[in-house]
């Protein structure tokens, strides 16, 4: 693998600051443990040992942390936004302390203090957290004004969701040239060589094979980093793996869902707080029930059936809006549909009921969802299910939305509800699929009640 020049930079200054991290945090975590006031609440029975015994722990504890940062891409992704990187750190060094009291269990002649490793735990994710946050702002000046930022070139037609992931990268200067044809590459190389350019990647290009090979070699000779991104493994980022079963290397492209560890991370978080918000709620939920029984004839929940994962239908849950024979009212009034293509949305829908048009305002006639939530059908985050007519007229683009669980909220209804047209809505499910991590399903509810209270698009 080549390192960039911001690579050799970058890379061992964070290997210097984890590893300074790490004996910091173990060293702090026996002086707490054993000389402070903790020792009041939790009395040291076993009597205080000396600081040689946990000090001689860092030589496995130090590899064992860099080996599974290595593996969690702490050092080749180093501008995460804040709620990524705090996820990530989270899962780094709790990974790393299940290893390191693993260990300490098979060693007989002394009896490690559970709670200094609970001390150091903690302490170590809040000393690397705060390091890297700062890290990132001096990087970011120091690259602009000392080291200078690498000059990477995109070539091709340009798209948003490279423009999304370069942002994440500031020590990139990016230039763009919407040129790939072959008849172009004089000019390519024209830019590459005015903007001194470190590193090429070529988007949507139609190459012969002869062309690129030249291309490749005159910019290996230049020492430039050439990357091509073909429209399939763009389609397909995160799920393009190398398979050699068959005794030589191929690319196997896996379905786009939320797996391993991701899928069990994301499902917790989803029964944790749907369970506790609904027990919050619990008054309001009540009153919201009776209010619709004493205001118009049916019953207090809508059930519909949705698409949801992997085009399996459900029941969809939903406090009732509209007067009980709405569905049946639906055929005549589809040609009045205010958004282009296969949806239906209606501003003044003459089905809904008095209290129906204040609960939707608010979206508070979503909140049973949080039972789909409990039941496994939807998840807190994700593209919005579907009703079946709609799901049917769906594209071969649009179909990808229904290889992820369906969400109560998501992209879209944080970036305008009902506002958006047909085909940004689908833009930006699509592109929520294919940049999922913790940090953005925590960006997105935190805008949840914001756009609600805002009311842009509800109806």
């Amino acid at each position: 693998m080549r390192y960039t020049r911001s690579q050799l930079i970058i890379v061992p200054f964070l290997l210097v600051i984890d590893i300074l991290s790490v004996i910091i945090s173990v060293y702090l975590a026996y002086k707490l443990r054993f000389f402070s006031v903790i020792t009041d609440y939790f009395p040291v029975t076993k009597g205080f040992p000396e600081w040689i015994i946990y000090k001689n722990t860092l030589y496995l504890s130090i590899p064992l942390f860099i080996f599974i940062f290595f593996q969690n891409d702490f050092y080749r992704s180093y501008f995460p936004s804040l709620l990524d990187e705090l996820v990530r750190i989270i899962k780094g060094v709790s990974v790393g302390i299940f290893f390191l009291v693993l260990a300490t269990f098979f060693y007989r002649e002394f009896t490690f203090s559970r709670i200094t490793f609970v001390l150091f735990w903690f302490l170590l994710i809040l000393a690397i957290f705060i390091v890297r946050e700062i890290f990132k702002v001096a990087a970011v000046v120091s690259l602009r004004s000392f080291f200078g930022r690498e000059n990477i070139l995109i070539v091709g037609k340009n798209n948003a969701m490279i423009k999304a992931i370069l942002k994440q990268h500031p020590n990139f200067r990016v230039y763009y040239a919407p040129i790939a044809g072959e008849n172009n590459i004089s000019k390519i190389k024209n830019i590459i060589t005015k903007k001194n350019i470190s590193q090429v990647v070529l988007l949507h290009y139609n190459w012969a094979e002869y062309t690129l090979m030249s291309f490749y070699d005159w910019c290996e000779n230049l020492k430039i980093d050439l990357k091509f991104i073909p429209t399939i493994v763009q389609l397909c980022r995160g799920e393009l793996k190398i398979d050699s079963s068959l005794g030589l290397p191929m690319f196997h492209l896996n379905a786009i869902s939320f797996s391993g560890f991701n899928f069990y991370f994301k499902r917790v978080m989803d029964i944790i707080i749907s369970s506790t918000v609904i027990i919050i709620l619990s008054p309001l939920l009540i009153a919201v029930a009776a209010i619709i029984k004493i205001d118009s004839k049916g019953p207090v929940l809508y059930k519909h059936k949705r698409m949801g994962y992997r085009g399996r239908e459900f029941d969809f849950y939903k406090f009732r809006t509209m007067v009980s024979d709405a569905d049946k009212l639906l055929e005549s009034f589809k040609g009045k549909s205010e958004r282009k293509g296969p949806v239906f949305k209606m501003s003044k829908d003459p089905r809904i009921t008095r209290f129906g048009k204040i609960i939707r305002r608010y979206s508070i006639d979503e909140l049973p969802q949080l039972l789909n939530v409990l039941k496994g059908d939807m998840s807190l985050v994700g593209p919005r299910p579907q009703v079946l007519w709609e799901a049917a007229a769906y594209d071969d683009w649009a179909k990808r939305r229904l290889r992820v669980l369906p969400g109560i909220t998501g992209l879209w209804q944080v970036s305008g509800r009902a506002s958006l047209s047909y085909e940004e809505m689908i833009e930006l499910d699509i592109f929520y699929i294919e940049n999922w991590s913790p940090g953005l399903d925590l960006k997105i509810l935190f805008k949840t009640l914001p756009a609600i209270i805002g009311q842009k698009g509800a109806y």
